[in-house]
């Protein structure tokens, strides 16, 4: 096995912050830090009711500045996503589909249309959309490490396994 994780550009290490659910009322706080090699906090308050968050960034990242397994909740696999607004993808589908309807276009036309929206979107993936690292377990989100390598591509029936809504 290698001790490589999966490839991620090297641009999108360059800021590096961490996103975490807060345990007591659910909501996101995001957190910067600084470059490789600038100190790693071993906390974080939640930005709406102010509860402290233990972590162990020092523990998961290594002397490269890999991030392996959650520094929140200590899961030991993180996946890899693209950092998209997965609402606006599906926005640009439905203006896409809405402009195809409105102009009536043949259907030669609407295949190559569409398959230009395909062109640019892979394009947009490859060159300027960067990724980010989640915790399966409890949904942290960090942006600008590299992968460690228990680190992975996104695995659905995994994201399923624990992704169970809470009782109570």
């Amino acid at each position: 096995m290698s001790h490589e994780g999966p490839h991620i550009p090297e641009r999108d290490h360059k800021q590096r912050s961490f996103a975490l659910p807060c345990e007591r009322c659910g909501q996101f706080s995001d957190h910067r830090i600084g470059p490789r090699g600038a100190p790693l906090p071993d906390s974080a308050s939640c930005e709406g009711c102010g509860t402290p968050q233990p972590l162990s960034l020092a523990e998961h990242v290594d002397d490269a500045g890999r991030l392996d397994g959650c520094p929140r909740c200590g899961y030991h696999t993180l996946c890899i996503q693209k950092d998209v607004n997965a609402k606006l993808g599906v926005a640009v589908v439905a203006v896409t589909y809405a402009v195809i309807l409105a102009l009536r276009l043949d259907m030669r036309t609407t295949i190559i249309v569409l398959l230009a929206l395909t062109l640019v979107d892979l394009v947009a993936l490859r060159l300027a959309v960067k990724r980010l690292l989640i915790c399966y377990r409890c949904k942290a989100q960090y942006r600008g490490f590299a992968p460690g390598p228990r680190c992975r591509p996104f695995d659905l029936s995994t994201w399923e396994a624990f992704d169970v809504p809470k009782q109570g």
